[in-house]
């Protein structure tokens, strides 16, 4: 096991919390004059997916769990599963979306990312850091207007709806950051 300290604990980060993994859903931190710091990790349960909140102080160190990942492919949802195919061994695997999680609103058809293995079990998946998708649905661009900063609502090429700049038109590429959600 890899000991990290508290501040490094971010979303997606799989801690080994008393024998239970957790999957790191939010973090804060929080500084009270001049006693310690405090960091709360919310966190959910890799198993039975039960939502748990831990408060440690700052300069603890907690166990990182030790995960192998391995490269795979995207390929379909079958209305329960997501299918992905390892792409060392061409093994097709299914992951249910409770165990993708957030990351189920940013997949796409053939998309390049991690699956997660903790004793041979998968047990989830990791996403790249920005994905490029394809504008299928939104109201016209004003090309000519990038002086003004507006936004408009954009139906991305997976369903995925977020705000693009408004000089974006209809089949323009954008690019997303999965842990925000934000167009960059």
């Amino acid at each position: 096991m890899v000991r990290i300290d508290v501040s490094e604990a971010r979303r997606g980060v799989v801690l080994d919390i008393e024998g239970v993994l957790y999957r790191v859903t939010d973090t804060s931190h929080t500084h009270t004059g001049r006693w310690w710091a405090t960091y709360t990790i919310k966190g959910k349960n890799v198993v039975t997916w039960a939502n748990n909140q831990f408060t440690y102080k700052s300069g603890t160190m907690l166990e990182n769990a030790d995960l192998s990942t391995m490269n795979a492919t995207y390929l379909y949802n079958d209305g329960s599963d997501y299918s992905f195919m390892i792409n060392d061994t061409g093994e097709i695997v299914a992951i249910s979306s409770d165990e993708l999680g957030d990351a189920v609103n940013y997949l796409k058809e053939n998309l390049s990312c991690f699956v997660q293995i903790y004793n041979e079990n998968i047990i989830g998946m990791v996403l790249p850091n920005v994905i490029t998708y394809t504008i299928a649905q939104t109201l016209p661009g004003d090309k000519w207007n990038r002086a003004t900063a507006g936004t408009k609502e954009a139906t991305l090429d997976n369903g995925l709806v977020v705000q693009v700049p408004s000089h974006k038109s209809q089949w323009d590429e954008v690019s997303v950051n999965t842990m925000t959600g934000l167009v960059v």
